[in-house]
């Protein structure tokens, strides 16, 4: 009908839970494609819809009852991109090239605990803290420094859950506000406590 919004551009896409996140022009989404099994993030210009860059892994959703793709949304932070696979490829991208600046297998290095929806909450940003909920074995919750990709503190044994943790202030102190497998839970975000 005429009160209808005129398309500008659309790009064919694989399977995917993950929305769009939109920063300085761009537009970054993931998705999934079967034949061969991989996770794919994707940078669109924002105004045509021209691929800037794109890149590809080879994954299996083997424990995963969702197969359409990933879910976490990428997190853009002072020129950076960084994609959370729905097993826990960490990837920290130049959000303009694409190039990657450093990456982690979480499912590996943390021994995660898989849950039949896969590894789903975004990535988080505080301060020079990347943190990502995971369902690691003693590392519920995993912080990295976002520009080198050191691990800084880990955190918890529990479940992970779906639910990207949220940061509020409570007796004057900023508390990052977790929905793990198992409870609600504060803690100090720069340190894990």
């Amino acid at each position: 009908p005429a009160g209808r919004l005129k398309r500008k551009w659309s790009v064919p896409l694989g399977g995917g839970y993950s929305g769009p996140t939109v920063a300085s022009g761009r537009v970054y989404v993931t998705d999934r494609v079967e034949e061969p099994e991989r996770e794919r993030v994707h940078c669109f210009d924002f105004k045509t819809g021209t691929k800037v860059w794109s890149h590809e892994y080879e994954i299996s959703y083997r424990g995963i009852g969702y197969h359409a793709g990933p879910r976490a949304a990428v997190t853009v932070n002072d020129g950076r991109a960084y994609s959370l696979g729905a097993r826990g490829r960490l990837i920290c991208f130049d959000a303009k090239s694409g190039k990657i600046l450093w990456q982690h297998d979480c499912f590996s290095e943390y021994r995660v605990k898989l849950e039949n929806w896969g590894i789903s909450a975004s990535p988080v940003i505080d301060g020079n803290l990347l943190i990502v909920l995971i369902g690691g074995k003693g590392a519920c919750l995993v912080a990295f420094d976002r520009r080198t990709g050191k691990e800084v503190w880990e955190a918890l044994d529990d479940r992970a859950n779906y639910s990207t943790p949220i940061f509020t202030e409570q007796a004057g102190r900023k508390v990052m506000v977790v929905w793990t497998g198992d409870r609600i839970v504060g803690l100090a975000p720069q340190t894990g406590k």
